[in-house]
């Protein structure tokens, strides 16, 4: 081996630096990492958002269970914002669902029942998001609230209907 040779052998076993082909190799693998966690960070941003929405309407659901029946004026959004008004009264943060980050936003943005919830069957929607709350179509879905107090998660079947056939509305 010549001279000019071992000195090139010893540069690339470590005494020589990094190349520049070496850091363009490590760019490119630290853009290809960030562009594969970035959007599975974003959608656990938002599946914890929509867990969040589904508490609200749990516990909107426990304070309908406590508060006196109501009156037959008070289906729909009405329900649930009267029970602001109850002892001990529901927070108005409870009316909110957090996927939605609007300013003027409605101060209730879950739908009601349009019957008597007391006639319904323990599998009927009695409450569910609005259209907007989680995606600026109206049909992505939302999360819809049984009479049985489940909270379903739901692209299109229980939560379409439900809106489709009058089961909750504003």
């Amino acid at each position: 081996m010549r001279r000019q040779d071992a000195v090139l052998v010893r540069r690339s076993l470590g005494e020589g630096g990094i190349t520049l082909v070496e850091v363009a190799a490590g760019v490119t693998m630290l853009g290809i990492v960030v562009a594969l966690v970035l959007p599975a960070i974003v959608r656990s941003s938002r599946f914890q958002k929509v867990v969040e929405c589904q508490a609200n309407l749990h516990v909107m659901y426990q304070a309908q269970a406590k508060a006196p029946a109501p009156k037959s004026n008070q289906l729909g959004i009405a329900y649930w914002t009267r029970l602001t008004e109850s002892t001990p009264p529901l927070s108005k943060e409870a009316l909110r669902c957090p996927v939605v980050e609007a300013l003027d936003a409605p101060a209730c943005m879950y739908l009601g029942p349009g019957e008597d919830p007391a006639k319904a069957d323990a599998k009927d929607p009695i409450g569910c998001d609005l259209g907007s709350n989680h995606s600026n179509d109206g049909k992505e879905g939302g999360n819809v609230l049984l009479k049985s107090g489940e909270v379903v998660t739901d692209r299109t079947g229980i939560w379409a209907s439900a809106i489709h056939y009058g089961k909750c509305r504003q």
